[in-house]
C-alpha cells in the first residue's frame, strides 16, 4: 500500500436522526389531517413533522419560518393543491412527493430514511404501563393527542390499545403514554437554545370543538416546535366537553405541570381558535384556574399536588410557541486519523434502544470546518472514498449527512477522504465551465507562489519597492500602440491581442536598478531597506553595483558576487567605476528585481497576490489562483476572474484593481458580479490597492445581495494599515515619513505606493 502523508488526530460528532418531513393538506381538511398523522406515525420523530393548511392565498412567510425551524427534509403533498404544493417545495428548496407515493417513489428519496417506531422503541405497551392510539376514525382531537398507529403483527401483548374511556389521553399527554411519544424515542436534540429561560414556560392548553381542524393543526405544530429535551413546555389538547364532564380535568392540567418543575406567572395559556373566550373562562372556573392579575413573575420552587394556591392562567389568542435554535440527534464523540487521501473511519454511534434500520448520519467537526458547502465537495469526501451511502451525501448547514442503510456494509466502518483545498478548487471550476486554465498572470503568480512566501508582502514597503523597480514594458508599450494609432483605425487591433504583443514584444527594456535612498519617492534608506531586504530574502530582489561607463555611455547592474576585482564595463570592456553615495565617499549598493518578478509586477499580478496574502493572513487554509481563464456556459467569449478559491470555508471570486477608480467604468461592477455568480461562488471580492469610493461599494453590494452573493470588498484601510496616517504625519513634518504601524498579529503591513 502507498504511503499516505498524515494530517492528523481529529474529533468528528455524529449525530444519528430521522429524515423528517413537513405535510401539506388542503384548507380545512379533516381527511387530510388523518392521513398526515397515521404517516407521521409510523415513522420515527413523526411528532415533530409539521402539518400546514395550504391556502390559495395566504401568509407564506409564517409556514416558511415553521418549516425552517422544523428542520425537515422533504415536503409531502397529501391532498393540497398541486401547484401550489410544486410553488411551495421549490421556495423551499425541498424535494417534493406525493403521500401515496412515499415508499414507491423512483428514484429513492430522502425522505425515506427513517424507520416505524417499533423498531426503534420495540416494546411500545409493555408490561403495566398502557401506550395509547387513537381510533382512526373517533375525534379529531384524539388523532392530534395520540395518533393513528397499525401494530406490527408480532406485537400480540405490545400493542399499544385504543383507551375504553378518551378520558385516558388526559393523562396520557402528560406522560409519554401515547404513539407519537414513544415514538420520539432515541431522538431528540443535542443543542438548543430558547430565547426565553424554562421557568419563564407555562402550560399551554387548547380547548376546542372535537373535529376542529384549525385548532388540531396549531395544536399538533405547537407540540412539534416546541423543545423536546432541554426545555418543558407542556402543551395539551383537550375537547370542549373536558372541562364539565372530565374528573380529571384540572388535575391533568397540575400534572402536566408539575412534571415542568417550575411555576410561571401565569401557570396556563389558554388557546383555542373555536370556543369564545366565555367558553375558555368557564373552562378555567372548572379546573379551579384563577384568572392572571397585575402581578407577574415565577414561583420558585418545585410544585407538587400539594402546592398551596390555585394555578393562574390568561386566555391568549395570539400566542406562538417561542422560537429557538436548535440541532437534531442523538450525538457521539469519535475519533479520527486524517491522511491525505482515502482514511478508515471506525465509527462510533451514540446509544440507542434498537439501531433504527434507515437513518441520517450527521458529521461535523475540524476536518470539514474550512470546506466549502458545496454538494460536490461532500461526494468527494464520501463517493470517493467509497461510502456506504446509497444517496449522495449533502451538506446541512455546517454537518455532513448520510443517508445510511444501519448497519451498512463493513460496520461500523466508514471511510472518508478529506480533500486538499487544491482538489476543491479544481473539481469546483469544472462544474461551472466549460474549460478553464490560468491566465498568464495567474500562471506567473502560481510559480511566484510556489517559489517564495507571499506573506513576506504585508511587510513595510515591500510591495512599494517591487512596484517602484518595475521596469515598464507592457504597459508602456500599449500606451505607445495607443497613441500611435489615436484616431487613425479604432478596431484594427483588438486589445487582447495588443496585450499579447505587448507581453512579447515589450520587455527589450534593461531592467531598473535604484539605491534605497531613491527607490520610493518620499521614503528614506533607513525605512526602505529592511523592505528591500526581505524581498531579497524571498529572492525577488537583486542587491548589487551600479556602473557607470564613460566609454560606451552605457549604466549597467553588477550582481555582489560579481563584483571582485577591477571594475570593468561588461558591455565594453573599458576600466570604469561603480556609483557612489554620499558625496562620492563610498560605493553605493543597488537593488534590482530580478527577471521573473520584473515580469510578474510588470503583468499586474502584484496586486493579486496582496489580496491573496491578506486572506491567507486572516485563514491560513485560504486557496485561491491568481487570475483564471473561464468558458462559462454557452458562451464562447473567454473570461477572466482575478481571484477564484476557497477562503474561510467558502468560495470566493472577484476582481482585483490597482485603481479603484476603475471600477467606475460602464457596467464593470456589473459584469464582475454577474460573473461570480455564474462561477458559483458564495462570496464577492471587490479589491483595489487605494480606496474604493462609497459609492461603489453600495452598488456592488445591492448587485450581490439581488445575486444572493456576499460582498467583501479589500482596499486601503485593510491592506494598508496605517498608510493614511503616516502620509498625514508626513505631511505636517514635511519631511520623511516613519515606519507605519504594525498590522494584527505583530507583523508590520504595508501597501502598494498610490503611485503604483
Amino acid at each position: 500500500m502507498a504511503h499516505q502523508e498524515y494530517v492528523g488526530h481529529r474529533l468528528i460528532e455524529v449525530s444519528v436522526l430521522p429524515a423528517r418531513v413537513v405535510y401539506l393538506i388542503a384548507d380545512g381538511s379533516a381527511d387530510g389531517f388523518r392521513a398526515a398523522v397515521r404517516t407521521a406515525s409510523h415513522r420515527w420523530g413523526g411528532m415533530t413533522e409539521p402539518i400546514i393548511e395550504v391556502r390559495s392565498e395566504g401568509d407564506s412567510g409564517s409556514i416558511t419560518k415553521l418549516v425552517r425551524i422544523a428542520d425537515v427534509q422533504a415536503v409531502v403533498n397529501v391532498d393540497a393543491d398541486p401547484s401550489r404544493a410544486s410553488l411551495l417545495a421549490a421556495a423551499w428548496n425541498l424535494p417534493l412527493v406525493a403521500i401515496d407515493g412515499m415508499e414507491s417513489a423512483s428514484p429513492m428519496g430522502i425522505w425515506e430514511f427513517t424507520c416505524r417506531p417499533d423498531s426503534v422503541a420495540p416494546y411500545m405497551g409493555a408490561g403495566v404501563d398502557p401506550c395509547y392510539r387513537a381510533d382512526p376514525e373517533g375525534p379529531l382531537w384524539a388523532v392530534a393527542v395520540a395518533g393513528i398507529y397499525d401494530p406490527p403483527k408480532n406485537a400480540t401483548g405490545y400493542a399499544p390499545i385504543v383507551p375504553m374511556q378518551l378520558t385516558a389521553l388526559g393523562t396520557a399527554q402528560a406522560s409519554a403514554a401515547t404513539v407519537l411519544m414513544k415514538g420520539m424515542t432515541g431522538f431528540e436534540e443535542n443543542w438548543a437554545m430558547y430565547d426565553r429561560h424554562q421557568h419563564e414556560m407555562p402550560v399551554v392548553v387548547v380547548i376546542a370543538e372535537a373535529d376542529s381542524v384549525a385548532d388540531c393543526v396549531w395544536f399538533w405544530n405547537a407540540r412539534a416546535m416546541r423543545s423536546h429535551s432541554h426545555v418543558d413546555m407542556p402543551i395539551l389538547l383537550f375537547p370542549e366537553e373536558a372541562p364539565e364532564h372530565w374528573l380529571n380535568f384540572g388535575n391533568d392540567i397540575r400534572f402536566a405541570q408539575i412534571r415542568s418543575a417550575v411555576r410561571p406567572l401565569p401557570d396556563v395559556i389558554l388557546v383555542s381558535r373555536s370556543l369564545s373566550d366565555d367558553a375558555l373562562h368557564s373552562a378555567a372556573a372548572r379546573a379551579d384556574l384563577v384568572a392572571d392579575g397585575e402581578d407577574s413573575g415565577v414561583r420558585w420552587g418545585v410544585p407538587s399536588a400539594e402546592t398551596d394556591g390555585a394555578l393562574t392562567y390568561r386566555v391568549d389568542r395570539g400566542f406562538e410557541p417561542e422560537l429557538f435554535r436548535r440541532r437534531w440527534g442523538l450525538t457521539e464523540s469519535n475519533s479520527f486519523h486524517q491522511f491525505a487521501g482515502p482514511s478508515r473511519y471506525d465509527v462510533v454511534l451514540p446509544p440507542l434502544p434498537r439501531l433504527p434500520g434507515k437513518a441520517l448520519l450527521r458529521l461535523r467537526g475540524e476536518a470539514f470546518d474550512k470546506l466549502p458547502r458545496k454538494d460536490s465537495v461532500a461526494w468527494m469526501i464520501t463517493e470517493r472514498g467509497r461510502s456506504k451511502s446509497p444517496l449522495p451525501a449533502s451538506w446541512h448547514y455546517d454537518e455532513l449527512q448520510i443517508p445510511m442503510y444501519v448497519p451498512w456494509l463493513g460496520f461500523p466502518q466508514l471511510t472518508l477522504s478529506v480533500p486538499q483545498p487544491r482538489e476543491v478548487v479544481s473539481r469546483l471550476l469544472k462544474e461551472v465551465s466549460r474549460s478553464y486554465a490560468p491566465s498568464v498572470p495567474g500562471t506567473i503568480g502560481l510559480t511566484v507562489m510556489e517559489q517564495s512566501d507571499i506573506s513576506a508582502l504585508l511587510d513595510v514597503l515591500v510591495v512599494e519597492a517591487l512596484s517602484a523597480l518595475k521596469t515598464e514594458r507592457t504597459e508602456h508599450f500599449l500606451k505607445e500602440l495607443r497613441r500611435l494609432n489615436e484616431g487613425r483605425y479604432p478596431d484594427w487591433l483588438p486589445l487582447e491581442e495588443a496585450k499579447e504583443l505587448a507581453r512579447e514584444f515589450g520587455g527589450r527594456q534593461d531592467r531598473k536598478f535604484r539605491s534605497a535612498t531613491n527607490v520610493v519617492s518620499g521614503w528614506t534608506a533607513l525605512d526602505v531597506t529592511p523592505g528591500l531586504e526581505t524581498a531579497c530574502a524571498q529572492g525577488w530582489v537583486e542587491r548589487g553595483l551600479g556602473l557607470d561607463c564613460d566609454q560606451c555611455r552605457l549604466h549597467s547592474f553588477i550582481p555582489l558576487h560579481a563584483t571582485g576585482g577591477k571594475a570593468v564595463c561588461p558591455a565594453c570592456s573599458a576600466p570604469a567605476l561603480y556609483q557612489r553615495e554620499n558625496n562620492n565617499k563610498a560605493v553605493e549598493v543597488v537593488y534590482r528585481l530580478n527577471a521573473f518578478i520584473d515580469r510578474a509586477v510588470d503583468n499586474g499580478v502584484l496586486p493579486h497576490l496582496l489580496v491573496i496574502a491578506a486572506l491567507q493572513d486572516i485563514d491560513p487554509s485560504t486557496y485561491l489562483l491568481p487570475g483564471v481563464d473561464v468558458y462559462v456556459g454557452d458562451d464562447d467569449k473567454k473570461q477572466e476572474v482575478d481571484v477564484f478559491g476557497v477562503h474561510d470555508g467558502r468560495v470566493l471570486a472577484g476582481e482585483v484593481k490597482v485603481k479603484a477608480a476603475e471600477f467606475s467604468k460602464h457596467d464593470q461592477i456589473a459584469r464582475d458580479v454577474e460573473l461570480t455568480r455564474r462561477l458559483g461562488a458564495d462570496v464577492h471580492l471587490m479589491a483595489a490597492t487605494d480606496v474604493i469610493d462609497d459609492s461603489l461599494q453600495d452598488e456592488a453590494r445591492e448587485r450581490c445581495e439581488k445575486a444572493g452573493l456576499e460582498l467583501l470588498v479589500l482596499h486601503e484601510p485593510q491592506l494598508r494599515p496605517g498608510l493614511a496616517e503616516q502620509r498625514t504625519i508626513q505631511s505636517r513634518r514635511k519631511g520623511p515619513a516613519t515606519t507605519p504601524r504594525q498590522r494584527p498579529g505583530g507583523s508590520q503591513t504595508a501597501g502598494l505606493d498610490s503611485t503604483s
